[in-house]
């Protein structure tokens, strides 16, 4: 009668997951800005045409930690759904044993008896619980999609890796630049300075002009030693984001920026609900969490079970099998009393579900504001390298007045070296910005959330 109950109730419809919640956020139809850029291009830092840099990124692939940590997750997630799949499967297990007894009695002064016995016994047991209401099935169904955000994290690390290591890249090429710009400079007011102290020599300057070219030749000077640590320290970066630990192991010698990678199309904010691999992963964990729902639903109602089982004994090891019983059970349990422990759970994972909503919500705002941002950025910094260049070539031409009016006498010394020295700030910040321009536009690459092309390992 209980086996004629379980056939009846497997046939039931199981659980099914809670519908998709609507996201707490509206999702614009255009950003504020458009680019007339190429079709998505995968891996745009090819662009660059590097070899140096494509070996940095691929060295990065292979041995940066975090990539590493996150493949493990992806193991840890395959096992955690291999040991939900086996909820489905039987469980069968046996065990054998024996046991020796000996009884040895006195009899007379000089003699004893001595009487043993021994037993052999086993048995095998299986027992099946019946996937009736699919908790079973949505406990495998919440593990795929954590294997799935797994596999996406992985994804979303790997587009931010090769962002890091470009971005690493420029600054360093930068760093090298102003280190040139800076070390032509030094030459400069050192020429500069012993002209000076001839000019003094021959009466034609006096000590004030003197002491401002040292001062001018000494603040030039003391730059050195920031772009020597801000280039090491890169170095330092890129080494570790090529899992390195010392900065020697990089072999970086480019010294001229490149120019900028080209811009892509933005398309539509929607989009990025296909394109970035965050986003994606943040859906998983909502779905995993929809599963866990119906798991716990499930878990209020009863269960149906079989189990079977053979035992073995014999007094001799060869009659073992010959002798033996077999039983063939089914049982029905369910809750009565739980004191709302079931029920507590179920609130539980809705809640936790709500949260995931909550943050795929804000995945996908924040990635809206991350494109906006860059466009924005992208802009302003044209315009921005735009006027510092301006600035420059109107500090060129005062430079050229201040020199002539200093020889004729017409303004003192101060006033060229004031226009000089911005010429010397004004050449190293272009450097700067111009490698900020370019850093601008990979991150709009990265915000956009287009994958690399390789096959990830």
């Amino acid at each position: 009668m209980l086996l004629t109950g379980m056939v009846f109730f497997t046939g039931c419809k199981t659980l099914e997951p809670v519908g998709d919640q609507p996201l707490p956020l509206m999702i614009p139809g255009s950003f504020s800005a458009q680019t007339d850029g190429l079709e998505p291009v995968e891996s745009w830092w090819y662009s660059f045409d590097s070899d140096e840099l494509n070996g940095l990124i691929e060295d990065a692939l292979d041995n940066n930690f975090d990539l590493k940590s996150f493949k493990t997750k992806i193991d840890q997630a395959k096992a955690s759904v291999s040991k939900e799949n086996a909820a489905l499967f039987p469980e069968l297990g046996f065990s054998l044993g024996g046991q020796k007894s000996g009884t040895q009695v006195k009899t007379a002064a000089s003699s004893s008896t001595y009487d043993d016995s021994h037993s052999w016994n086993g048995s095998l047991s299986g027992s099946y619980t019946a996937d009736v209401w699919g908790e079973a099935n949505a406990q495998i169904e919440s593990g795929m999609s954590i294997l799935r955000a797994a596999e996406l994290d992985l994804k979303a690390s790997t587009l931010d890796l090769t962002a890091q290591v470009a971005e690493t890249w420029i600054d360093i090429i930068a760093a090298r630049n102003k280190k040139s710009i800076l070390s032509h400079q030094i030459k400069n007011n050192q020429t500069l300075l012993g002209l000076q102290k001839l000019r003094f020599t021959h009466g034609k300057a006096n000590a004030l002009d003197v002491s401002q070219q040292r001062e001018a030749l000494a603040a030039a000077s003391s730059q050195v030693p920031l772009l020597e640590k801000q280039e090491q320290l890169l170095l330092n970066s890129l080494a570790f984001l090529s899992g390195k630990t010392m900065a020697e192991q990089i072999q970086m010698n480019t010294k001229i920026l490149p120019d900028p990678v080209p811009l892509p199309g933005v398309g539509i904010p929607s989009d990025l609900l296909e394109n970035r691999p965050d986003i994606q992963a943040a859906k998983m964990r909502l779905s995993s969490s929809q599963w866990e729902i119906t798991a716990a639903r499930a878990d209020l109602l009863p269960s149906f079970s079989l189990t079977a089982q053979a035992l073995f004994s014999s007094g001799t090891l060869d009659l073992l099998f010959h002798n033996w019983i077999a039983t063939l059970a089914g049982s029905i349990a369910g809750p009565i009393f739980d004191g709302g422990f079931r029920k507590a759970e179920v609130e539980r994972v809705k809640a936790v579900a709500q949260e995931q909503v909550n943050l795929y919500a804000r995945t996908v705002a924040k990635a809206i504001q991350e494109v906006e941002d860059s466009l924005v950025s992208i802009e302003k910094q044209k315009d921005y390298i735009r006027l510092l260049e301006e600035e420059l070539n109107v500090a060129r031409l005062t430079l050229k007045d201040a020199m002539l009016q200093y020889q004729n006498g017409q303004s003192t010394y101060l006033s060229y070296l004031v226009a000089w020295t911005s010429i010397q700030r004004l050449e190293r910040q272009l450097v700067g910005e111009r490698a900020g321009y370019i850093k601008e536009r990979i991150g709009l690459y990265r915000a956009l959330g287009w994958m690399p092309a390789p096959e990830m390992k």
